[in-house]
């Protein structure tokens, strides 16, 4: 297949959904042409903490933990309220299971369920992971097992830039490749390039409150397949949702994750005054956290906490980069974090009698896990944009749509290109939407672009 050749379909975006679509397209017999602008360069799969939510799968029925979409729809639901996208809920939450066993099976990823955490918002353990419970494993797996399918051509360096419409139909994409545009034709195109996280101009006209936040997503989520799009005629939604992170650590490069409010964890400004529920969830905590003075906040925990998420690489990696702040005692943790001392006592001291049962919080939180005891492990964490949820109205069938519904023939779109699960700001945003949309919509379009080949 050489660049400028027919393939089945043509994919835009090496990141979680254009590696899932492309797998599946090309295991159903078809033939893809895989572009990316940077191979090596990060995505948002890369970055991310690597779990990805599945209802009813084989590894959740082993740990006999009993699940099915319909309770996965309905906790996106109460996390989204009126904001889910119910266009795709229902499928993506369908074949969220298969799409994890597909990971498994044919993928060759050694995947497990993340049986000690029950993520914010989700009813049971639903999120997997592959071994190290990282991001950047999961993005080299999944790039090795497209390596490894010979019915895959990946163009590395490849920009694309608009679409190829002919007769009403879209065909292809242009792309610059090693300095030269080319026209790149399939029967099918998926758009899997991300969201606008990276767009301050996109981020003022949909999420002003976020323009300015810190980004730690891809920095080539531009919005460039949204625009594309939108210039034939597709519709979007969802364009003020959003991920924010509360758990990130200055300047950016590493974050807590999301699981140690669960475990007890609690949150104190410079101050040392708590000023939320810490278990709100991460993406709404990091409007939170954003208004404290610095945009600051001081997560503090103990030993118990540090061992249980020492499994998960997103604070494996704040730890090994020093991060995280061990004090034997009160006075060390206040002296090793400039917070008053007797303000640090007074929180800490009021969470423990919520954790014994003897107080109820103010704040509005029902669960504290347990008393925190020294040695006091404290992380200093800001609130940040991990990526947008909004992007193009598409189907169940992953299938972009214009404003009356019908269907854009030949345009798909999956990820971060595509309206998430669940908009309104960073409220609505359950914990693992983000692949848990990837990852069943790539494997929806994968399969819709492979009975569509010619």
């Amino acid at each position: 297949m050489s660049p400028d050749s027919d393939a089945d379909a043509v994919v835009a975006g090496a990141g979680a959904a254009g590696l899932m679509a492309a797998l599946v397209a090309a295991h159903a017999g078809g033939r893809v042409l895989l572009l990316d602008r940077d191979l090596h360069g990060p995505s948002n799969l890369l970055v991310s903490g690597g779990l990805f939510p599945a209802a009813g799968s084989r590894y959740q029925r082993d740990a006999g933990i009993e699940d099915s979409p319909a309770r996965f729809a309905a906790d996106v639901r109460d996390k989204g309220g009126e904001a889910v996208n119910e266009a795709i809920l229902g499928p993506v939450a369908a074949r969220s299971a298969e799409a994890v066993h597909f990971l498994a099976d044919v993928a060759g990823l050694p995947i497990h369920l993340v049986a000690n955490i029950t993520a914010p918002g989700h009813g049971v353990p639903r999120l997997h992971a592959t071994p190290k419970e990282s991001g950047r494993e999961l993005h080299a797996m999944l790039r090795g097992a497209v390596a490894r399918q010979p019915r895959v051509r990946t163009l590395d360096g490849a920009e694309a830039s608009g679409l190829i419409v002919e007769q009403g139909r879209v065909t292809g994409l242009e792309a610059r490749v090693a300095g030269k545009r080319r026209a790149l034709r399939a029967p099918s195109t998926l758009l899997a390039t991300g969201g606008f996280g990276a767009s301050r101009r996109l981020l003022a006209e949909f999420i002003p409150a976020m323009a300015d936040a810190l980004h730690i997503g891809a920095g080539l989520n531009d919005g460039g397949a949204i625009a594309w799009a939108r210039a034939i005629g597709a519709d979007v939604a969802l364009m003020d949702g959003y991920q924010g992170q509360g758990h990130v650590n200055p300047p950016g490069k590493t974050r807590l994750g999301m699981a140690l409010p669960g475990l007890g964890a609690i949150m104190v400004n410079g101050d040392g005054r708590r000023f939320v529920r810490e278990d709100v969830g991460p993406s709404a905590l990091a409007a939170y956290v954003l208004g404290q003075p610095g945009g600051l906040a001081l997560e503090v925990f103990d030993r118990r906490i540090h061992e249980t998420v020492m499994s998960q690489g997103s604070y494996r990696d704040a730890w090994e980069a020093g991060k995280v702040m061990v004090a034997r005692d009160l006075d060390e943790l206040a002296r090793m974090t400039g917070v008053p001392r007797e303000a640090l006592a007074d929180a800490l001291a009021a969470a423990g009698r919520c954790a014994r049962g003897e107080a109820v919080d103010p704040l509005g939180r029902a669960r504290f896990a347990a008393q925190l005891e020294p040695p006091f492990y404290a992380s200093w964490v800001t609130g940040a944009l991990a990526h947008t949820q909004g992007g193009l109205r598409v189907d169940g069938r992953a299938r972009v749509l214009r404003s009356d519904g019908t269907a854009i023939p030949g345009l798909y779109a999956a990820g971060g290109a595509a309206a998430g699960l669940s908009g309104k700001g960073g409220d609505g945003y359950l914990p693992g939407n983000g692949l848990g949309q990837c990852f069943p919509l790539g494997l929806i379009a994968g399969e819709e672009m492979a009975a569509a080949r010619a």
